[in-house]
């Protein structure tokens, strides 16, 4: 059975010459001054994990902290010989309507196998000096 291993958001996500992920500015927070906003570089980074050649199918959905969906992509593959496969998703530009707590949920043959969260808050005022 395929499941997510682990899903980051992150500012880059790439394969190197040798198939190894690199996750380039891992976050889980975003500060913006008012809202709607836009981070300009975003990737979501996934690692499944499931029998060698295993098919699959992979549904990401992006939640609002409203609940109303904010986005959503799907594929198929297959696992690699080892069982494994890297995914790297470009959110660029990432596109925030809200203040709160988002889910980037990753489903796999239609089951909720991961969610990654963020958050968009509003930048933190200065005190005094």
């Amino acid at each position: 059975m395929v499941e997510c291993d682990w899903a980051v958001l992150c500012d880059y996500a790439f394969l190197d010459s040798g198939g190894k992920m690199c996750l380039i500015g891992i976050f889980d927070r975003i500060f913006a001054k008012t809202v709607p906003a836009i981070h300009p570089h975003a990737a979501l980074a996934i690692q499944l994990r499931g029998d060698p050649n295993e098919p699959a199918s992979v549904r990401i959905e992006i939640i609002r902290p409203t609940g109303a969906s904010l986005a959503r992509v799907e594929g198929s593959g297959v696992m690699s010989v080892q069982g494994g496969a890297g995914l790297q998703l470009n959110l660029s530009p990432l596109q925030l309507p809200d203040y709160g707590a988002y889910d980037c949920n990753v489903v796999v043959n239609d089951q909720r196998s991961y969610t990654a969260k963020f958050t968009v808050q509003p930048v933190p005022s200065r005190g005094p000096n």
